[in-house]
């Protein structure tokens, strides 16, 4: 019955943390949202990411 217990706790600590990691992830995302610099920071990120780590290959 003691392991009934434990599993219960645990499970009950990772339901908690999945909780807490989901409000933090919704409030970021509304202030990343809003940021329009920090918007374009990314955009920025994603287009050099699409070319590749030094740009494009040299022919």
């Amino acid at each position: 019955m003691e392991i009934l217990g434990t599993i219960l706790r645990y499970v009950f600590a990772i339901v908690g943390m999945a909780a807490v990691a989901f409000v933090v992830w919704k409030v970021v995302n509304r202030q990343e949202a809003k940021d329009t610099e920090f918007q374009k920071k990314l955009d920025d990120d994603d287009e050099r990411a699409s070319k590749g780590r030094f740009g494009p290959p040299p022919r």
